[in-house]
């Protein structure tokens, strides 16, 4: 019963993570449709579909992180609804999203130019406030690149990847700067409330699942 609750819960909170970006960029964009009926500007079909891919990614990237750090803290029911291939496939749909936000992204930006924008692939903080951000959500996404990597050798028993896969610390800063400082729908008050509002849930569960560990290490046990 407790374990069907917890999914119940869990299940929620996902919605939850789906429902809000895609209200913010609906509300933003307005109906995707017209975008293929009337004229808009070259690339901007693949620009406005390349921020929802984004605007989901770090909000199922912030589920990813809630969910395996409040694992340990949880009791069994939770643990039994949130097991390891769960883990695995939310990192895959995590990575997929993020992936899709930079190609399509990277498609509008050579479209917009009428040649390939590889430009984009080469950190660049001395050019402007629009390429810095630009920057940091590249350098997030190669973070990101790692740590799933990584994920996947610790799947196969590589235990000394441990420490790539827990680059998510930094890659989830750096998205959040990324989404907060050039993102359109990241602006709007109900986008911004919800990120700080994730970047505050993972401050304070990290605080708490930290704190425990080193508590349980004094005590000569581990999680």
């Amino acid at each position: 019963m407790k374990s069907t609750v917890t999914s119940i819960f869990l299940a929620l909170i996902a919605i939850a993570a789906m429902a809000i970006p895609l209200f913010a960029w609906w509300t933003s964009v307005g109906n995707p449709a017209d975008y293929f009926v009337g004229y808009s500007p070259p690339g901007q079909k693949l620009y406005i579909f390349s921020k929802l891919a984004g605007l989901m990614a770090i909000c199922v990237f912030w589920l990813q992180c809630l969910l395996a750090l409040t694992k340990r803290l949880a009791g069994p029911a939770y643990r039994a609804a949130w097991s390891s291939r769960s883990h695995r496939l939310l990192g895959i749909v995590t990575f997929s999203l993020a992936f899709l936000h930079a190609a399509l992204f990277f498609a509008a930006a050579s479209v917009r130019a009428g040649k390939p924008a590889w430009g984009l692939f080469l950190p660049n903080f001395t050019q402007g406030y629009f390429n810095q951000s630009v920057s940091l959500g590249l350098i997030a996404f190669g973070l990101l690149c790692v740590g799933f990597f990584a994920g996947w050798k610790l799947a196969s028993g590589r235990g000394r990847w441990r420490i790539g896969h827990c680059l998510w610390i930094i890659v989830f800063p750096l998205a959040f700067l990324h989404a907060t400082a050039i993102g359109t729908e990241s602006q709007t008050p109900l986008m911004l409330y919800f990120l700080v509002s994730m970047s505050a849930t993972l401050l304070v569960i990290g605080v708490a699942r930290f704190r425990g560990l080193f508590t349980l290490n004094q005590k000569g046990s581990a999680w």
